[in-house]
């Protein structure tokens, strides 16, 4: 705590005696002024001349006005005060742009300048102009709420060829809702899996089976996400939901006493069949209100399936 106090003490006291010190010399310099110490003055106020002081050179110039035997030995230190208000003026201090007009018209610090005194006139009369207000329109104002622009697509994947997708578009960034299946709705009455050696789990030892090799696939996925507008043509989109892939294999079971063959049934291969977060990724390009799209989907981020579409803006 003592090494942060001393830390501060000598930091701020040079700091602090520079303030007085740029005090003081204007101090003095007014004092000399209230004596009709004209030299005396310019020597003090010269001092605040080197950190552009305002009040410095405001002073010196009050100086150079009513003392014309003094301006011969003043004209480099008006000079240097030419250049502090230049400096300040391009900073848009109205002050300063006021002083150069007199200084270009009196010929102070530099030879009389009627064109640069015309100058600082105008940026001086620009600088005061109080900004125009210029208030929206009904027009402007209906044109800034952009409605949201709707749109309406199908879509097409490997595994779930039939999808429709809607959405809407507002100036940069949209929505869109998705379903998609295969119309693949087939029940299953059991189960099997590559673990149990391919064979269907927990099955009658009074019956026998085999797969006929034919299989179906149940396919569908709900997701929704959000649509990002790249460029006037060209956008992207991803989203998240529920899907559920189901592989299923057909079979048919064989009664040991009769030989009869029962009516076809399915079995769900358990390795081959997928359910839980989907997820969609697609880029769309749009011409006019037309769009197509193409990108991939998941279940699980463990199977990819291809996809692709086509819609209408409206």
């Amino acid at each position: 705590m003592k090494l942060i106090r001393v830390l501060i003490v000598f930091i701020l006291f040079p700091l602090s005696a520079l303030a007085q010190q740029q005090t003081e010399y204007n101090r003095k310099g007014d004092e000399a002024l209230k004596r009709k110490d004209y030299r005396d003055a310019k020597m003090w106020f010269e001092e605040g001349v080197s950190y552009c002081d305002a009040y410095s050179i405001d002073k010196l110039t009050e100086i150079w006005l009513i003392n014309e035997r003094m301006r011969p030995s003043m004209r480099s230190l008006m000079n240097k005060c030419l250049n502090c208000l230049n400096v300040r003026g391009t900073e848009q201090d109205t002050t300063a742009m006021h002083q150069l007009i007199l200084y270009y018209e009196k010929g102070i610090g530099a030879p009389a300048n009627e064109e640069l005194a015309r100058y600082w006139t105008e940026k001086l009369a620009e600088a005061r102009r109080p900004v125009e207000y210029i208030p929206y329109t009904a027009e402007q104002l209906e044109k800034d709420k952009q409605p949201m622009s709707l749109f309406v697509g199908y879509h097409y994947s490997i595994e779930a060829p039939y999808g429709l997708t809607i959405g809407g578009m507002k100036k940069h960034v949209g929505w869109y809702a998705r379903f998609k299946t295969n119309m693949g709705f087939d029940k299953y009455t059991t189960k099997c899996s590559d673990r149990n050696g391919g064979e269907i789990i927990d099955f009658s030892s009074d019956q026998s089976y085999y797969f006929t090799g034919n299989k179906k696939k149940n396919s569908y996925a709900i997701t929704a996400g959000i649509v990002i507008k790249c460029t006037d043509w060209l956008y992207t989109s991803v989203g998240l939901g529920y899907g559920s892939r189901s592989l299923l294999y057909e079979y048919r079971v064989v009664d040991y006493q009769t030989a009869k063959e029962e009516d076809a049934a399915w079995a769900k291969h358990l390795d081959a069949s997928k359910a839980g977060v989907a997820a969609d990724w697609d880029m769309m390009l749009k011409f006019g209100r037309i769009f197509i799209s193409a990108g991939c989907s998941t279940i699980n981020f463990k199977y990819v399936d291809l996809n692709a579409g086509a819609g209408v803006f409206f």
